[in-house]
């Protein structure tokens, strides 16, 4: 193995914590100072298109009928060996573009990592990788990635040593301050050049929705968040700001739209003021076919709701009456669990059991934890 199993969850540990820390999880309590006065790692001078970003996403396309050894170039270095796993997509298709690219060569290497994941040694994967190249391309294209993927690994390794005991990410900012650190050691080991062609997209898009969670968390009106978001689309992507813009699709648009005007919608002086904003935002992003299904939602929920808050006021009642044995109250809850809920009768009754093992189980916790204090 090239990586021992501590220093591969140390890595993916990273990669894990940066998507989770993502778009809607950071907290409230955050500034825009990175929105007002950024550095960026990757801004629209860097030329990272949205295609490009769109393009890493996807995974290597696989064509089952195409044989890894139809019309490719002779091996220039050793004969490939029996053993050797087979791919199942056209390499030619796939570096149509360029050997070295923004989309394609990441994604590449990371199949070639896993295609010889159970090599002895480190030098044994290297030599594994490099006799799979040379059996798939010409010389010369085959020694312009083996050195590439080399140094790929390499820094790989230091990267999951470097972070193996990397503190946790709590703001947008201390995600952008990890990537920043962590493209930066890539660009030292790598080159500026070859760390920002294989790694550009992955980060740029990271980036992007850090900065953008920043400044939709902050305690800002709509219009606020709204000019800030313009200035950091067109300073990220220049002539493509409208279209990342609108890229996502209606429904999280609209979901980041509520939270971009919170601060406006929480101040508004009643609820039939607030809904009817929010109905607004609604018949901005869906069809009124998608409106009306969404407010038939709502309306079952608020249902749900006022049925839910008229039981526990029976149940209180019934739990409160001096004059009833314990017995008898819970016979007459769950007569009134049936009444009240009717077939949902017993799926709301699995949920009231597991609801008080879960405080009984944070009451434990708590006790303990004020014991040791």
């Amino acid at each position: 193995m090239i990586l021992t199993p501590r220093k591969k969850i140390a890595l993916a540990g990273i990669v894990l914590l940066i998507l989770l820390s993502g778009y809607w999880l950071y907290p409230k309590e955050t500034t825009n100072e990175y929105a007002a006065d950024p550095e960026y790692i990757f801004d629209q001078s860097h030329n990272i298109t949205l295609e490009d970003v769109v393009q890493s996403r996807k995974p290597i396309s696989r064509d089952p009928g195409f044989s890894a050894g139809h019309d490719r170039p002779a091996a220039a270095d050793g004969p490939e060996t029996e053993t050797e796993p087979r791919e199942e997509f056209d390499i030619r298709e796939l570096f149509s573009e360029a050997l070295i690219n923004s989309h394609t060569t990441l994604r590449y290497f990371k199949h070639l990592e896993t295609m010889f994941k159970d090599s002895a040694n480190l030098g044994d994967h290297l030599e594994r990788v490099r006799q799979h190249l040379f059996s798939e391309f010409a010389a010369s294209e085959a020694r312009q990635l083996f050195e590439a993927y080399e140094k790929y690994i390499e820094c790989e390794i230091a990267l999951s040593k470097e972070f193996m005991d990397f503190g946790l990410v709590r703001t947008p900012q201390d995600a952008i301050a990890m990537l920043q650190r962590i493209q930066g050691i890539r660009r030292e080991m790598l080159g500026e050049e070859l760390a920002d062609q294989l790694y550009g997209a992955e980060v740029k898009a990271r980036e992007y929705a850090f900065r953008r969670a920043a400044i939709v968390g902050d305690d800002l009106y709509g219009a606020e968040k709204e000019a800030l978001l313009n200035t950091l689309n067109t300073d990220m992507w220049g002539d493509e700001a409208e279209a990342v813009a609108s890229h996502p699709n209606e429904y999280t648009r609209y979901r980041e739209t509520l939270l971009i005007y919170e601060k406006d919608i929480s101040e508004m002086p009643s609820e039939d003021a607030r809904q009817e904003k929010m109905q607004e935002f609604r018949r901005q992003f869906f069809e009124p076919e998608a409106v009306e299904r969404l407010e038939a939602v709502d309306r079952q929920i608020a249902r749900e709701k006022q049925r839910e808050t008229l039981f526990r006021e029976k149940e209180a009642q019934l739990r409160q009456n001096p004059e009833l044995t314990e017995e008898e109250k819970q016979a007459q809850i769950q007569e009134l669990q049936d009444d009240m809920f009717g077939q949902d009768a017993e799926a709301f009754r699995r949920s009231e059991t597991m609801r008080i093992e879960r405080e009984k189980m944070m009451e434990k916790y708590q006790g303990k934890g004020a014991q040791s204090r």
